[in-house]
């Protein structure tokens, strides 16, 4: 089974979400007086979250267009 880089930015991301349902609390009425400031919460944890998860996915798409690239010279190498 292969590793996902992206997966620790993704599971901070869901750790996140379920602050926030956390955070929103149990009383309905309390909704409206707690949303602001869940979602900013909420939003400033998913953007700490955007730099590590395009590092990792670069590093993927990088290792795919290198095997990829790889490939090809070796197939022209054949053909030469």
């Amino acid at each position: 089974m292969s590793s996902n880089p992206a997966a620790p930015a993704l599971i901070e991301v869901l750790k996140a979400v379920q602050q926030f349902v956390t955070n929103l609390g149990t009383d309905p009425a309390q909704v409206p007086v707690k949303f602001p400031g869940a979602v900013a919460v909420l939003l400033g944890q998913i953007e700490l979250q955007i730099p590590v998860l395009a590092s990792s996915e670069l590093g993927a798409v990088q290792s795919q267009i290198n095997a990829k690239i790889a490939s090809l010279i070796s197939s022209l190498q054949t053909q030469a």
